[in-house]
């Protein structure tokens, strides 16, 4: 199966890039519990992306189809 958009491997990555930006945030927030509140977040947005182009994809499959 052929996919578009990004994965969620790479949107975590991307994300996680953004982070990196600012180390400063990093070191302030020390906190474990944060730390793992922003991981999880990273992880939850990197599969809503990944979801979403399996649905885009699907969506225009089907269409295609129709013609």
């Amino acid at each position: 199966m052929v996919y578009y958009g990004l994965d969620k491997y790479e949107a975590e990555r991307i994300l996680k890039e953004y982070l990196d930006k600012e180390p400063d945030l990093k070191y302030y927030m020390n906190n474990d519990y944060m730390e793992k509140l922003v991981d999880i977040l990273i992880k939850g947005i990197a599969n809503v992306i990944e979801e979403n182009n399996k649905k885009v994809e699907k969506d225009v499959k089907r269409k295609l189809r129709r013609f």
